[in-house]
């Protein structure tokens, strides 16, 4: 709940210079590795449930581990030294790609929005429809459990420079998760009403003879239909984000988040596209930095380890691919010293690390695991800029607005003290 004190800022709205500033530091803010933390479990959990639910499935395996992430625009350049090379023979095709990279910043988003296109799309059997809308109810928690967790961090140290501790963030979270999943069903809801009345179209066409003319003659409402689901869709995709964060700014419920989220979005579309563009644009950069420096950070360790085993005698042999090769392999392989594999010359990507190296691919996938957490901090991070400064036009709320528990405590102390003020003037 945003304190009642709202109005215009004593300056008047924000500048176009301050919207960018706003949004460099809650991307700025995601170097938090709390925050990646937050996100590298929720990115681990759904890829968990992904896996299970994939077994229950007849169709091809969709769930993918943290550390078999796809970079998207940066896909062809999974070493950080074939990316250098290809930024010096072609630099604007290069910063093109790393400047845009929408679908690996977006993932939390295409984890929920995947499921929810393989509902509406035709299913072999209804087994096949209940294991996706499991695939879409576990993303849809998860990730608005982790990015209510996430806005609420990012907004308490943006507008308020105040830090909130893990236990303080998990405690909100898990106080909303109703409210997080309300918000979803709302558009969804909506989106299934009408749907059911197309389908009415079908029960119709079904009448012998007369069925398929009534249809044909009153083919305009399944076409209004689609139109208002076509609605319905894009305000889901666009707006669930805004409707986490309008819940971890405000401490608001899930119908609060809905219509904020639906307010925007008809209110303001072109400041909401355009810092959406703005914020890809940040975020993407950031995302390619980390990618660079975690590739980086794994070749010195293998390269420095393997300097004292030997392994650069000759020149050949001397780093190894231990994350199922370099097909799967986030930074494109070359991870460990191969002095650390035993038979590693002749291990294909189909066989199992010795036990030896157990804990190479452990350490190694955390380094994955948290790659893919700050990937996730920087999306919830630019979502969380997106809506301060969307109020703020929309709503005239400052962005350094924000409700926090201990604001309830500072009033009822300030309230004690009045009343103690009076009882002490009125006593003789």
């Amino acid at each position: 709940m945003v304190s009642e004190e709202s109005g215009q800022r004593p300056d008047g709205p924000m500048s176009a210079r301050e919207r960018l500033d706003l949004v460099l530091a809650v991307v700025r803010g995601s170097l938090d590795p709390r925050r990646w933390l937050i996100g590298g479990l929720a990115a681990l959990v759904v890829a968990a449930g992904g896996q299970l639910l994939d077994g229950l499935s007849e169709s091809e395996p969709q769930a993918q581990w943290p550390w078999q992430l796809e970079l998207a625009s940066l896909e062809g350049d999974r070493k950080a030294e074939s990316f250098l090379l290809s930024a010096e023979s072609q630099p604007g095709d290069t910063a093109v790609r790393v400047a845009w990279n929408p679908r690996l910043l977006g993932r939390p988003l295409s984890d929920v929005v995947g499921p929810a296109v393989a509902i509406v799309g035709r299913r072999d059997s209804w087994s096949e429809t209940a294991v996706e809308w499991s695939r879409f109810l576990l993303a849809v928690i998860t990730w608005s459990l982790a990015g209510v967790m996430l806005v609420r961090l990012t907004a308490a140290d943006v507008t308020r420079g105040e830090s909130l501790s893990l236990a303080q963030v998990t405690g909100f979270g898990l106080r909303h998760v109703a409210s997080l999943l309300s918000a979803a069903l709302i558009s969804l809801s909506c989106f299934g009403v009408l749907w059911g009345l197309g389908a009415v179209g079908g029960l119709i066409a079904k009448i012998p003879t007369a069925g398929p003319l009534i249809v044909s003659l009153l083919w305009f409402i399944p076409v209004v239909l689609g139109l208002l689901m076509a609605f319905v869709a894009v305000g889901f995709v666009t707006g669930w984000p805004l409707m986490v964060a309008t819940i971890g700014v405000e401490d608001s419920d899930g119908f609060d988040g809905f219509s904020h989220a639906t307010g925007f979005l008809t209110d303001r579309p072109a400041l909401l596209g355009g810092h959406a563009v703005l914020g890809t644009v940040v975020g993407s950069i950031a995302i390619c930095l980390a990618w660079c420096l975690l590739s980086l950070t794994l070749w010195l360790a293998a390269a420095s380890v393997s300097t004292g085993l030997g392994a650069f005698a000759n020149g050949t042999g001397e780093l190894f691919a231990i994350s199922s090769g370099e097909s799967t392999s986030l930074v494109g392989g070359r991870e460990v010293p191969a002095g650390l594999v035993s038979g590693s010359e002749s291990l294909s990507e189909d066989e199992d690390v010795p036990f030896s190296s157990t804990f190479l691919v452990f350490w190694t996938r955390v380094a994955y695991l948290l790659f893919v957490g700050y990937a996730a901090s920087v999306f919830w991070a630019v979502v969380t800029g997106l809506y301060l400064i969307v109020r703020e036009s929309a709503d005239g709320i400052p962005v350094t607005q924000m409700w926090l528990p201990a604001d309830d405590v500072g009033h009822e102390v300030a309230d004690v003290d009045e009343d103690s003020e009076v009882d002490a003037a009125e006593t003789p």
